[in-house]
């Protein structure tokens, strides 16, 4: 098996014997998925970065990988000894990987990538940053043939959705996109996000890692609706079900050459973003096919809830609170014992514990159980065999959700284990503080993600601390435990609508020390209407308790002790039906009232 030098050489080989100066290879596959299935892996592959989010480069003689600060202790961990440079995204004065590449290529170079892994909005702009100095895009696969041992396409059986989850059928959903596709002034629109085929399909499978999707394409057109997928993977009374709401089955490669080959005249809406570099070629050369710019639909009606949904998802955070409830009362138990307990330890029983629970299908993302120091890299992934050891002191971070019929859960907390500095309780009640504020928010309708970031922020900032990643995320119903286009950072313009979920999970991460995030699900809801306009704010889904042993109470105000007092009360009540024994005891001790003399 060779190393990742030898990969690059390899590749370097094969770029040369192409023509091409330099190769990007992303982290995407034909879907544009932030979690591919590991066929689709070939960054990882090349560089040995494991990390969710990154972009390799190969040049002739230099060799990059960009990633943001979620991983950058990670990375620079595991490019070690590889001649792999890390390049620190958002950090001043690191270039960009196309400017780097702008840079280092001498006139006219050409670069390669593999088309059918780019969004064409990311082509588009490396060929504007590209033009003066006159680089050529080539599209090409050059990882396909060097990869040895690649894993097999995925291959798991679809199934249908329950209405009485999704709320609405495939059909009923195809004919809203055709009333959003009419108001556009367009008549079809093309989906590769594996989650907008899964949501306007009412289909699922388990294709991609605690993510239930089944890897094809969809398009909506005129006088039919297309999925695109293997067919030998589909149970008949799934193709029936389909083609009752008007879905007509094709394979999955067929997808280009029918773009290529459609006829009669008709307006579809692009999304840039939304579409591969493939794809969208396959469309603008068509002479048949107009293009028109636009949002990717599916995107946007999936972003809101619908009732049946919202129902269903509160619902489901009664049954994660329950889960977590019993494996934090486990974990308490084997340290009150003394019994040996790791970071996978933690993994485990979170598993098992979700795993009991109603109409549960597994983990909605790998668990993140990271104790002391490991806390400070945000998407520190524990393994069997090197992860750490838990003591009672200290303070462990876990980042864990479930995937369930009814809806997709994300949540973090972070625990005293015992005898902490004050510095980190500092720091564990400068979060809370950030974590309340957003969380007590209200804010005129019309508002941005980028509007909202701020608010959760500014508590921290006053200590001259900052958190390298956004502030929350959307969810999918029974989907992507990351979900757009609503998110919680600086630079979205998404406007938040009722229905909408968010995650509310600041955090303070200090290398070498410690890592604190508090983070909760939230819904958009109502908050009231006046003179100048109508006024909302969020309503929390998860039911858990938040730790009360690291606080400073101090640096709490009489509203957020209020809030925090409010908070328990709900959960104590909301979980106690449903609870018995250890795990029963556990959260009444962790939801008892917190006073200024009390921590």
């Amino acid at each position: 098996m060779q190393n990742v030098s030898e990969r690059i050489a390899a590749l370097r080989t094969a770029m040369e014997k192409a023509g091409v100066q330099a190769y990007v290879v992303p982290s995407s596959d034909p879907h544009l998925s932030e979690y591919p299935p590991e066929h689709w892996k070939a960054r990882r592959y090349f560089s040995g970065f494991t990390g969710s989010a990154g972009t390799l480069a190969v040049t002739r003689e230099k060799s990059g990988l960009w990633t943001d600060g979620r991983y950058f202790i990670q990375a620079e961990r595991e490019l070690a000894g590889s001649g792999i440079e890390l390049y620190r995204m958002g950090v001043r004065g690191v270039p960009a990987c196309p400017a780097f590449l702008n840079r280092e290529l001498p006139q006219g170079g050409t670069v390669g990538l593999d088309g059918a892994l780019f969004s064409a909005a990311d082509v588009r702009e490396m060929a504007r940053l590209f033009r003066k100095k006159g680089l050529k895009i080539r599209s090409l696969d050059l990882t396909g043939p060097l990869w040895e041992n690649r894993p097999p396409m995925p291959h798991t059986e679809a199934f249908l959705h329950d209405v009485k989850y999704a709320g609405l059928t495939s059909a009923e959903k195809i004919a809203l996109v055709r009333k959003k596709l009419q108001e556009r002034g367009a008549d079809s629109q093309v989906y590769v996000r594996l989650d907008c085929v899964a949501w306007l399909m009412n289909l699922r499978a388990g294709d991609v890692e605690d993510s239930p999707f089944a890897v094809a394409f969809a398009a909506v057109l005129p006088d039919e609706a297309v999925l695109f997928i293997d067919s030998s993977r589909v149970p008949e009374r799934v193709a029936a079900g389909l083609r009752a709401n008007g879905v007509t089955l094709r394979g999955y490669d067929e997808i280009a050459p029918f773009l290529q080959s459609m006829r009669g005249r008709k307006t579809v809406l692009t999304d840039p973003a939304g579409i591969s570099y493939s794809l969208y070629r396959a469309l603008k050369e068509n002479p048949d096919i107009t293009l028109r710019e636009g949002p990717d639909l599916v995107t946007e009606l999936k972003s809101v809830k619908n009732e049946t949904e919202l129902r269903s998802i509160r619902g489901v955070h009664v049954c994660d609170g329950c889960a977590m409830a019993e494996a934090f009362s486990a974990l308490e138990e084997k340290l009150k014992n003394g019994e040996d307990a790791t970071e996978c330890t933690v993994c485990d029983l979170l598993a098992e514990a979700r795993a009991r629970q109603p109409d549960n299908r597994g983990i909605s993302f790998g668990t993140i159980a990271a104790y002391r120091a490991n806390a400070a890299m945000m998407h520190y992934a524990p393994k069997p065999g090197s992860c750490s050891r838990l003591a009672r002191s200290g303070l462990l971070l876990v980042d864990s959700g479930g995937q369930y019929l009814g809806g997709t859960t994300d949540v973090t907390r972070t625990f005293a284990l015992g005898p902490l500095t004050q510095e980190e309780r500092k720091a564990y009640t400068l979060v809370l503080k950030a974590h309340i504020a957003l969380a007590t928010a209200v804010f005129w309708e019309g508002s941005t993600g980028g509007n909202i970031d701020i608010l959760c922020r500014e508590p921290v900032w006053k200590y001259g601390i900052d958190y390298r990643c956004g502030t929350g995320h959307g969810v999918g119903m029974f989907g992507n435990v990351h979900e757009g286009p609503q998110n919680l950072r600086r630079t979205d313009r998404t406007v938040f609508r009722r229905g909408m979920l968010i995650t509310d999970e600041p955090g303070i991460y200090t290398e070498g020390k410690y890592g604190v995030r508090i983070e909760n699900m939230m819904e958009v809801v109502d908050a009231f209407d006046n003179e100048y306009g109508h006024f909302l704010k969020f309503r929390p889904l998860t039911c858990f308790p938040i730790d009360t042993a690291p606080l400073l109470t101090g640096l709490l105000s009489d509203d957020e002790l209020a809030w925090l007092n409010r908070y328990h009360k709900r959960v104590r009540e909301t979980l106690a039906p449903h609870l018995s024994g250890k795990a029963l005891d556990w959260v009444g001790r962790h939801t008892r009232p917190v006073s200024r003399a009390s921590v």
